[in-house]
C-alpha cells in the first residue's frame, strides 16, 4: 500500500454533533453511538426530562453530553437550540436533524393544522435547523443527515402527511447537497423502514404486531434503533467524505421485497 494512502475511519474523534429529537428512540441511540465514536454531542429534545436522561446515559458511558432544551419546528427556537448548542460544544462538525412526527389521517379527511403541523416538524424544522449551523459547518468542512424514511418511497396507508413530508425532507436532502457542496459541507440522509422500540406508535413495541411484520422482511427482524445510529455515524465521519446527496435505506430489505406480496 502506498504510503500516500489516506486511511479514512468512522472515528468522530474531536467532533462537535448536535442531534435533534434525541431525547429517545432513533435520536438517543444517535447520541450515544456518536459519542462512542469521539465527538461531543449536543442532545436536543423539547422535553426537558428526555434531553437529560439521554445525557445522563451517554455520560454514564463515559461520552460528553450537553441537554439542549428547545423547539426546533419554528425559525427563531430552532436558531435558539443550534446557537445554544454551538456555545456547549465550542462549534458544530456535525448535524444530525432527526426530529419527526407521525400523525395518521386519510387525505380526504386530513385536517389543515394536522397537514402543517407535520410538516413544521419533519420538513421545517431540518431547514431552520441547518440553517443556523451553516457558518459552524462551513468553519469544519461539517456534515449534515436528515432522517427521513422508507414510506418517502413507499407510501404507508393512514398517514399521508407523514409520507409526503418525509419525501419532501429527501428532496429538500438532494437540494442542501447542492447548494452546500461548493462550501464544503455534505448533507445526506438515512431512510429506516420498520423499527422497533419507537415512540412513534403503540404497534412499534407490540410483540403480536412484530411477530406478524418480521417474516416479510428479508433480514426476518425489524429493525432497532441502535441498527439506525451506526450508519449516521458513517455519514458524519471521514469515511463518508465523498459522499453527500443520497439517502440511505436501513429497512433489512423491506422495500425491495414489496413486489414479493403482489398476489
Amino acid at each position: 500500500m502506498s504510503g500516500s494512502t489516506t486511511i479514512a475511519t468512522m472515528s468522530l474523534e474531536g467532533g462537535r454533533v448536535l442531534v435533534t429529537g434525541a431525547g429517545s428512540g432513533i435520536g438517543a441511540a444517535i447520541a450515544h453511538h456518536a459519542a462512542a465514536a469521539g465527538a461531543q454531542v449536543a442532545v436536543n429534545d423539547i422535553d426537558a426530562s428526555r434531553a437529560e436522561e439521554t445525557c445522563a446515559s451517554v455520560r454514564d458511558a463515559g461520552g460528553i453530553a450537553h441537554a439542549i432544551v428547545g423547539d426546533v419546528s419554528e425559525p427563531g427556537p430552532a436558531r435558539a437550540v443550534v446557537e445554544s448548542a454551538i456555545e456547549a460544544l465550542g462549534g458544530l462538525t456535525g448535524l444530525a436533524n432527526n426530529v419527526g412526527l407521525v400523525r395518521g389521517g386519510a387525505l380526504e379527511t386530513l385536517a389543515a393544522d394536522t397537514w402543517r403541523e407535520v410538516f413544521r416538524i419533519d420538513v421545517d424544522s431540518a431547514l431552520w435547523c441547518s440553517q443556523a449551523a451553516l457558518a459552524s459547518l462551513r468553519n469544519s468542512n461539517g456534515a449534515i443527515v436528515n432522517t427521513s424514511s422508507l414510506v418517502a418511497y413507499f407510501a404507508a396507508p393512514g398517514a399521508g402527511a407523514y409520507n409526503a413530508a418525509k419525501a419532501a425532507l429527501s428532496s429538500l436532502t438532494e437540494q442542501m447537497a447542492l447548494e452546500w457542496g461548493p462550501s464544503g459541507i455534505r448533507v445526506n440522509g438515512i431512510a429506516p423502514g420498520l423499527v422497533s422500540g419507537t415512540n412513534f406508535s403503540a404497534s412499534s413495541t407490540d410483540a403480536a404486531v412484530q411477530a406478524r411484520r418480521q417474516p416479510v422482511v428479508p433480514l426476518r427482524r425489524t429493525g432497532r434503533a441502535d441498527d439506525i445510529a451506526p450508519v449516521v455515524v458513517f455519514l458524519l465521519s471521514d469515511a463518508a467524505r465523498y459522499m453527500t446527496g443520497q439517502v440511505l435505506r436501513i429497512d433489512g430489505g423491506l422495500g425491495i421485497a414489496l413486489q414479493t406480496f403482489i398476489p
